[in-house]
């Protein structure tokens, strides 16, 4: 699906919009500042005026892309309801979301890949993850205060998983076609099965 580009916009948020128009159509290999921006209608030398470097500015339009896919769960996860409820309609945000998102799933997956070669991606895509941590340990450590999730669960842990969980099916589905709705299924039952009356596995 094509991004809307707004030509009276400001250059930076034109050479963003055209950055992920051109990772979604063409992927990251190959990606070159002339074609970002012949679509974002500026010149080349605006790239380093606004970014310093075309990596950094695949760094800002990726993390502005999956902050984007991002907020429909954060807002199932804030919304009306107990617990259990707003944690089933986030998952339940995600299958309907996974569909539709394929293109960007495949994206993140190029983008994974390229950390090695690309400082500012790697960056970028680690502060992705701690700030995706942090939001889901606070909502474990909420959820524990409530006596839904059992206290031997260790929040920064238990989210950290749940991020690697993301990461592993996000590169499955850049390949193949991973199982959404039974992991996520599998997931809900771990989450419910972990309730303050419960002891941990194995003890």
């Amino acid at each position: 699906m094509a991004v809307e580009i707004d030509p009276a916009a400001p250059t930076r948020e034109r050479l963003v919009a055209a950055t992920v128009d051109c990772l979604r159509s063409g992927g990251l290999n190959g990606l070159t500042s002339r074609e970002i921006t012949s679509r974002a209608g500026a010149n080349l030398q605006a790239i380093t005026y606004y970014f310093d470097s075309k990596d950094a500015l695949v760094a800002a339009a990726l993390t502005e892309l999956f902050e984007r896919r991002l907020d429909p769960v954060r807002a199932a996860l804030e919304g009306d309801g107990t617990p259990f409820e707003r944690l089933f309609a986030a998952l339940a945000t995600i299958k309907a979301a996974f569909p539709d998102g394929r293109d960007d799933l495949r994206t993140y997956a190029d983008a994974m890949a390229a950390c090695s070669t690309n400082p500012a991606l790697a960056d970028s895509i680690a502060e992705l993850h701690a700030g995706l941590r942090r939001y889901l340990a606070a909502l474990i450590t909420e959820m524990q205060a409530e006596g839904v999730i059992a206290t031997w669960v260790v929040p920064e842990a238990m989210a950290g998983l749940l991020v690697a969980l993301g990461d592993g099916l996000t590169a499955q589905a850049a390949f193949g076609e991973p199982d959404i709705d039974g992991v996520l299924d599998q997931l809900a039952r771990l989450l419910v099965g972990a309730t303050a009356g419960g002891s941990a596995p194995g003890a």
